[in-house]
């Protein structure tokens, strides 16, 4: 029967359940809205839904969003993968099915708070899971459809708020978290966990499974094993002592200043500070939306843009399998900032009654492009490399203060665009950010590594440069292993 196996069948079994979960969350963005529309609100829910207790429920809904990323990753790393994908799918089926049936303030307040615990927890493991299970030759794509399925989940939640079909999106929610919930339950444990908690045995056969027995999966199992051989070696050498609480705290914390942590955590917070200077953070602005008063309907015009971040996405999954990581950003992130600056310039030559209201859509059609652009691979690239980027040992950690960093940033973004705007006026708030971006996009040139049709391996030696003892050890050099050999520290193979 394990001939008949493949394992590119395999690989799209277990990402298919990170992807449902994904887009089970995308229809949790905007479940919220479309429930709370004028048309879907009941006569009898109006006197406790007002404009004071749906900030409350926002608030409480970003607040829940905190705690998720603390503690789903660390879930990952001391649990497993799957537990920790387990955990967190369990909120998401719950307020699904509470979603149904709301007709209490506290109802609607807990839908959205368990919708925002599962989202935080996606967000920090759906891209670990998928990078540790898939080929190096598919995990872009993969990882590109995450963005997909968030853009298809908004997407479909939209169009179900013009034909008021609140109920569609719960059945929609609660079938693609139902399956979600049942591929993480079937699927194998992630073979870079295993063999970081030393289940060697385990850590083949799920490898196998997963990535076949062909010259290119041997050989990165071979690498992996090796690394984490010497990594043990080097752990048994060192003296044995009782650590205190305090001892142990210190220990963690020098951790955290090492290269090997400190350089793709600048990476991860540089990649997404030009996602928040780009995004819609400023683009969706009020004050930017109604520049010329367009008045065509709320929904259209959100529709368009949702059908474009799909397609957009679809074509990245397209272009990672034929274009390298660090060109398509770089190349998404300097079309972004050029319609962006077309855009800034298109303003400035309206407030000062130079362009004339005739030729809306050629202003229309640069926030189009800025918004393709960005959709494209800007927005959504960051989010493949989180899971990475990463070396093992650091994944829960990494993944934990990138995504709370994304959190304080998009949210201290967002407050303050409004009181900026009004100050400074929208014109200076857009040259501004594009003169970060520029900023930004230079020195991310100069120190993203491309890690494309590499192994998690490869890149995790990437970001190794300190020159530790167990950075100079070559994975191939037999003549430095025979040292650890005559100490009998081996792992069965």
């Amino acid at each position: 029967m394990e001939r008949l196996q493949s394992p590119l069948v395999n690989q799209i079994f277990v990402a298919s359940g990170v992807l449902s979960t994904i887009l089970s969350c995308g229809l949790g963005l905007g479940y919220l809205a479309a429930f709370l529309d004028q048309g879907l609100l009941h006569d009898n829910m109006k006197h406790y839904v007002d404009s004071s207790s749906l900030h409350f429920i926002e608030t409480a809904g970003e607040v829940a969003f905190v705690p998720s990323i603390l503690i789903i990753p660390y879930t990952m790393q001391k649990k497993g993968r799957r537990i920790a994908s387990i955990a967190t799918v369990l909120p998401l089926l719950f307020s699904w099915l509470i979603s149904f049936d709301v007709k209490h303030f506290s109802s609607l307040l807990l839908v959205n708070i368990l919708h925002n615990i599962s989202l935080g927890g996606a967000a920090t493991i759906s891209s670990i899971i998928i990078s540790e299970t898939c080929s190096p030759k598919h995990r872009g794509t993969f990882l590109m459809l995450e963005t997909a399925m968030i853009s298809l989940g908004v997407l479909l939640s939209h169009v179900s708020g013009i034909y008021s079909a609140w109920r569609l999106i719960s059945a929609l929610g609660l079938l693609s978290a139902f399956y979600g919930l049942l591929i993480s339950y079937l699927s194998p444990e992630s073979p870079y966990w295993l063999i970081s908690q030393g289940y060697t045995v385990k850590c083949v056969e799920n490898f196998h499974w997963l990535r076949g027995r062909d010259q290119e999966a041997s050989k990165e199992l071979k690498d992996l094993l090796v690394t984490y051989k010497i990594q043990i070696q080097l752990e048994a050498l060192k003296p044995i002592r009782k650590l205190g609480i305090r001892e142990r705290v210190l220990d963690y914390l020098r951790s955290l200043i090492k290269v090997d942590f400190l350089k793709p955590l600048s990476i991860m917070i540089l990649l997404f500070s030009f996602v928040g200077f780009g995004g819609e953070n400023f683009v969706s602005n009020s004050s930017f939306r109604n520049i010329f008063k367009l008045t065509n309907g709320k929904y259209i015009g959100t529709i368009v843009l949702d059908v474009l971040a799909l397609v957009c996405s679809l074509t990245a999954c397209v272009l990672m399998q034929v274009v390298r990581r660090k060109s398509l950003f770089l190349f998404t992130g300097s079309c972004s900032i050029l319609f962006l600056g077309f855009t800034t310039l298109f303003l400035i030559l309206q407030s000062i009654h130079l362009f004339s209201k005739d030729y809306l859509w050629l202003f229309l059609t640069v926030v189009t492009g800025f918004s393709m652009f960005m959709s494209l691979g800007t927005t959504a690239l960051p989010f493949s490399l989180l899971g990475e980027i990463f070396p093992m040992s650091y994944k829960g950690v990494g993944s934990s203060l990138t995504c709370a960093y994304l959190w304080a940033f998009g949210n201290t973004i967002l407050k303050l665009v409004p009181t900026l705007t009004g100050v400074m006026g929208i014109n200076s708030i857009l040259c501004l950010a594009t003169l970060f971006m520029i900023f930004i996009l230079v020195i991310v040139n100069k120190i993203l590594p491309e890690t494309g049709m590499k192994t998690l391996v490869e890149i995790e030696n990437l970001m190794k440069t300190d020159g530790s003892d167990y950075d100079t050890v070559a994975l191939t050099d037999q003549e430095d292993n025979s040292h650890f050999d005559r100490l009998q520290l081996f792992l069965e193979v």
